[in-house]
This record gives structure tokens, C-alpha cells and sequence, in this order.
């Protein structure tokens, strides 16, 4: 009978009754030997699993003896294993391990077990859900930022029609005299207490209108189109050419601002009227 047969006759109970005297379970043991748990309770039982080779088994009994602090060689005479004849002795510089006698691999084995589970067909099909819920959440993300970018252009696209509940009251006259170069400033007091402001284009003019620090308008005014803006402390108008805007400010008709071919770029309009940046 070999050394891995069942050896029922054999009653080698030192590596359990040590390990009881200890206080420590099968559990502690496996947790620090590493050492599976059917292997371990074979081996303090007599008989070898079916599962482990010659090599493992006089491996793990090795491992299992020197945790316990037991003399191994005693172990072996014990389970009647017998350590292979002519064993070279390790040296320190010695990256091989003696044959016969080396620790078994583990780690290799346990990966073995781990890439064992995952390859069932049970657990692939829950790994290929989750990858496909991950692919069509991006894809939904993707999807749900291009169409927000749509509606964007989109609303931006409709500011240059005209506003049809605009106010009619400004008339967009050629022969308006344009505010003076030199001047800075229009007075134009409103009667109730807020900014206001309307235009219209003589021509395409790109323009972007902040009221009280928002950003409310960002796109072309085109040739013909009125708008007009409310604001409680201020609105700021900036761009190209806004001296070709025909302007009402707080109820006030001022015209077309610049003259002399200055060309305006930036306007401030409060309640107490119009002021040209520089």
C-alpha cells in the first residue's frame, strides 16, 4: 500500500492532539498554512485526499508539522512518508528547490481554483451582464451629452428671429443722428427704476448681452431683427460694430451710437441711462 492510500490502520493523532492542546482550529491553521481545509482534516485523520499528489500531500504534512513546532521527520515516520533518498541539500544561492522536497506551490493553486470558478458558465454570464450594463450606460451617457449640445445650438439658432411681441416703437431711420464720438455718456433717466434697453440691426451684428451678470444673448443679430432686454441695476452689451444699432434706451430713442466712423464694441445701460466703454 502507498504512502497516498487510505491508511485507516494508522492512527496518527499528534498533529490534531497538538493542535487542540494549542487551542487553535482548523481554520487558524488554514489561514496561516494556507493549506486547504479537506487537506488538513485528511491528513489529522489517516488518509490521503484523492485530489492531492504524492508531492502535495508530504508537502502540506511538512508545512503542517512545522507550524505546529513538531519534528518533521518523526511526522513522516508516523504517516509512513518517507523523504526521498539523495535529497541535495538547498543552498542559499540556490533558486531551484530540492527535489522531493520543496513547498508546494499555493498561490499557483489557488489561482487554478479561482480561474476555475470564473470560467463556469454561470459565473461568465453574470460577467457578461455587468460588461454589457457598463457599455450601455456609457452609451447612453455619450448619447444624452450630444443631445444636450443639440438643443443648445438649437436655442441659440432661434435668438436671431425677430421677437414677435417685441416692442414696435422703434423706427429704424437712416437719417438717425448718431451719439457724438466724443461723448461717453447718454442720460436717459428710467421712470421705473430698472434698465432697459431695444435695438435693432442695420446689418448682421454678432452681440452678447449680460443682464445683471447673466449671459442672455450670445449669437447674430440679423439685418432687420429687434430685441429687447430688462434689467434691474444693469445690461451689458458687447461685440462687433454695435454702432450700427439702432438703440431706444429706457423709453429713450438715442439712435445709432459712434460717428465719425468710431466703431463701438462695448455698452453699459443702468437706469440712469447709456455709457460707451472703452
Amino acid at each position: 500500500m502507498s504512502s497516498m492510500d487510505s491508511n485507516n490502520s494508522v492512527k496518527p493523532s499528534v498533529l490534531k492532539d497538538t493542535r487542540e492542546s494549542k487551542g487553535l482550529t482548523l481554520e487558524i491553521v488554514h489561514e496561516a498554512t494556507k493549506i486547504p481545509l479537506d487537506a488538513l482534516k485528511a491528513i489529522e485523520e489517516g488518509y490521503s485526499s484523492r485530489i492531492l499528489s504524492p508531492f502535495y500531500y508530504r508537502g502540506f504534512i511538512k508545512i503542517y508539522s512545522e507550524f505546529l513546532g513538531l519534528d518533521v521527520k518523526e511526522i513522516y515516520r508516523q504517516y509512513g512518508v518517507d523523504q526521498p533518498a539523495n535529497q541535495p541539500a538547498a543552498t542559499p544561492t540556490s533558486r531551484k528547490p530540492a527535489a522531493g522536497g520543496a513547498q508546494p506551490n499555493l498561490f499557483l493553486e489557488q489561482t487554478q481554483d479561482w480561474i476555475g470558478v470564473l470560467l463556469k458558465p454561470k459565473n461568465l454570464q453574470a460577467a457578461g451582464k455587468v460588461i454589457a450594463f457598463l457599455v450601455l450606460f456609457f452609451l447612453l451617457f455619450k448619447a444624452g451629452g450630444w443631445v444636450a449640445g443639440h438643443l443648445h445650438q438649437k436655442a441659440a439658432a432661434k435668438r436671431v428671429i425677430v421677437h414677435k411681441n417685441a416692442r414696435e416703437t422703434l423706427p429704424l431711420r437712416a437719417t438717425a443722428a448718431p451719439v457724438a464720438a466724443r461723448h461717453t455718456m447718454v442720460a436717459a433717466p428710467s421712470r421705473n427704476r430698472k434698465a432697459e434697453v431695444a435695438v435693432r440691426a442695420s446689418r448682421n451684428v454678432w452681440l452678447r448681452v449680460k443682464t445683471d451678470g447673466t449671459v442672455v444673448f450670445e449669437t447674430v443679430l440679423r439685418k432687420g431683427s429687434l430685441e429687447t432686454w430688462t434689467a434691474k441695476d444693469k445690461i451689458e452689451m458687447s461685440g462687433r460694430d454695435l454702432q450700427r444699432l439702432d438703440m431706444e434706451i429706457n423709453g429713450k430713442h438715442v439712435g445709432f451710437l459712434g460717428g465719425g466712423g468710431r466703431r463701438i464694441s462695448w455698452v453699459v445701460i443702468t437706469p440712469e441711462g447709456l455709457t460707451v466703454k472703452k
